[in-house]
C-alpha cells in the first residue's frame, strides 16, 4: 500500500479553492510525486472542480455558533 503524504493532500484542497493556480500545483505535485511536469498539469487541473470537503474527505466543523431559541 502507498505511503499518506499529507503535503498533497493540502496542495489539492489550496488548488480547488483557488490559492494555488495549475501551473504552481503542478510544479509542486511534480517534485513530491516525481511525475512529469505535463502529467503532474493534468493531474492538477481535475482537482479544480471539487469541493476542499470532497478533497479531505471529511468537512471541518464551522466555528459559527448555532444559535438556538430560548424558551
Amino acid at each position: 500500500m502507498a505511503d499518506f503524504d499529507p503535503k498533497i493532500t493540502k496542495l489539492l484542497e489550496e488548488r480547488c479553492v483557488g490559492y494555488a493556480s495549475e501551473k504552481t500545483a503542478a510544479k509542486e505535485i511534480a517534485e513530491i510525486t516525481g511525475l512529469n511536469l505535463d502529467v503532474a498539469r493534468a493531474f492538477s487541473r481535475g482537482w479544480s472542480a471539487l469541493r476542499p470537503h470532497e478533497v479531505r474527505g471529511y468537512r471541518k466543523d464551522s466555528s459559527r455558533k448555532k444559535l438556538t431559541k430560548n424558551k
